[in-house]
C-alpha cells in the first residue's frame, strides 16, 4: 500500500500531533497538516492548511481523526488526494505510532485487569449472542493482554450506536424514543436524525443530557438546526447519576469528565446530576445511550426502574475502565435478565467499545 509520496497529516489536534512526533522521531518528514477547524496556521513550523486549500494533493495523507478516519479518507480521495491511510492503516504501516497513544501506566492497567478478570470475561463471552461479538471480545482480550500493533483492535467502521443489525430490529415499529446521556455537542443527535431518516425509522423524541456549559451551547445549536425535521428534542443541562445531587466536575478540553483529587482542586465546577428514574420514568423510552466518562454504572443504577420495567435497548460505553466491559453487563443482567448482548469496537486504540443490550422478544 505504501508509496514514496511525501507525507501529510489530516487533523492537527492531539492525535495528529502524536503521529507527527512519532514519525519525526523516526526520521520521516511531515510536509503539512490539513485541518478543518483549527485557527492555527502552523504546528512547530509545519504549515496547516484548510481542506479546500491543500498545497499539494500528490501526497500520502494520514487521517488522524478518531472514529471517522475511513469516511474522511474517502472524502479526501474524492477531492483528488493521491493516497490516504485511515487509522487502522496508519498503525499497520507505522507500528511505533501506537506507543504515543498508550502510556506505560495504562498498558499495565490493561494487562492487570485482563489477568485478574478471566472468569468474568468468560462469563461475558457466554452471553454474547453472535460470533462477531465473541470475536470482538477475543480481540480486545488479546490486545489488553499484550498491547501492540500486532494485537491492535481495529475500528469496525460501523456507525456508532446504529450498526446495520440494530436498524433492522422490530423494536422500532412505532418509532424511537431516545435518551442520550453524554450528548456532548449533539453528534449523536445529528447522527440519529440522519441515519434513522435514511432507514425509514421515525425518531419521535430525543432527551439529551449534557452537563458542560460550552458543550451544551453547541448542543442547543445542533438541536435548533434539526427543528425542521419534526423531532421533539428536550435538552437538559445536567449529568446523569444514581441520584439527584450536586457533583464536582472537571472540564477537560471541552470533553467532560467526572473528577476527583487534584483535578477538582485545579479546575472544578459544581453541577447538578439526576437519576433517569426521576425524570423519564413516565416516558415511553425504548433506546438509551450512555457515554459519560466512566460514570455509566452510577447512571445505570439511576435508571434501574426504566430498565426493569420498560426494557429499552441499551448502548453503553464500556471502555472507560477495563473492568466495565463485564461489570456493566452483570449490572444490567441483575436488573433485567431479559436481554441478549452484542459487543462492538467502533473506535481506535481500543476505545469506543459499546455493549449493546437488546431486549429479547
Amino acid at each position: 500500500m505504501m508509496s514514496n509520496l511525501p507525507i501529510a497529516i489530516y487533523g492537527a489536534g492531539g492525535n495528529g500531533q502524536k503521529i507527527y512526533h512519532a514519525l519525526s522521531e523516526h526520521g520521516i518528514k511531515i510536509e503539512f497538516f490539513v485541518d478543518l477547524y483549527t485557527q492555527e496556521t502552523e504546528y512547530q513550523g509545519c504549515p496547516i492548511y484548510k481542506p479546500d486549500n491543500i498545497a499539494n494533493k500528490n501526497v500520502t495523507m494520514l487521517v488522524s481523526v478518531s472514529c471517522t478516519s475511513e469516511a474522511i479518507k474517502q472524502d479526501l480521495i474524492g477531492i483528488g488526494v493521491q493516497e490516504c491511510l485511515n487509522m487502522n492503516e496508519i498503525i499497520n504501516s507505522y507500528p511505533y505510532v501506537l506507543e504515543r497513544f498508550i502510556s506505560e501506566d495504562y498498558r499495565a492497567k490493561l494487562i492487570s485487569s485482563t489477568q485478574n478478570d478471566k472468569e468474568q470475561l468468560a462469563w461475558l463471552k457466554e452471553r454474547l449472542s453472535d460470533d462477531e461479538s465473541k470475536k470482538c471480545l477475543d480481540d480486545i482480550i488479546a490486545f489488553r493482554s499484550s498491547p501492540s500493533s500486532e494485537s491492535y483492535v481495529e475500528n469496525d467502521w460501523q456507525i456508532q450506536y446504529f450498526p446495520p443489525w440494530l436498524l433492522k430490529l422490530p423494536l422500532w415499529k412505532n418509532g424511537i424514543n431516545f435518551i442520550d446521556c453524554g450528548s456532548y455537542i449533539g453528534d449523536t443527535l445529528a447522527s440519529a436524525a440522519q441515519v434513522l431518516k435514511e432507514a425509514g425509522i421515525q425518531l419521535n423524541t430525543m432527551q439529551c443530557f449534557e452537563p458542560d456549559p460550552k458543550n451544551f451551547h453547541l448542543l442547543n445549536k445542533t438541536a435548533k438546526e434539526l427543528v425542521s425535521q419534526g423531532i421533539k428534542t428536550y435538552l437538559f443541562p445536567c449529568g446523569v447519576w444514581e441520584e439527584n445531587t450536586i457533583l464536582s466536575f472537571s472540564a477537560d478540553l471541552s470533553q467532560g469528565k467526572f473528577a476527583d483529587s487534584q483535578q477538582i482542586k485545579d479546575n472544578n465546577q459544581l453541577l447538578p446530576v439526576i437519576a433517569l428514574d426521576d425524570t423519564s420514568i413516565a416516558s415511553a423510552v425504548n433506546f438509551i445511550k450512555m457515554d459519560i466518562e466512566g460514570a455509566e454504572p452510577h447512571a445505570l443504577k439511576g435508571a434501574k426502574e426504566i430498565i426493569t420495567h420498560q426494557s429499552p435497548l441499551l448502548a453503553i460505553s464500556v471502555y472507560h475502565e477495563p473492568a466495565h466491559i463485564w461489570q456493566i453487563a452483570q449490572q444490567i443482567e441483575s436488573y433485567n435478565p431479559n436481554y441478549e448482548y452484542k459487543l462492538h469496537c467502533h473506535g481506535d486504540f481500543g476505545l469506543e467499545i459499546i455493549l449493546y443490550a437488546i431486549p429479547k422478544t
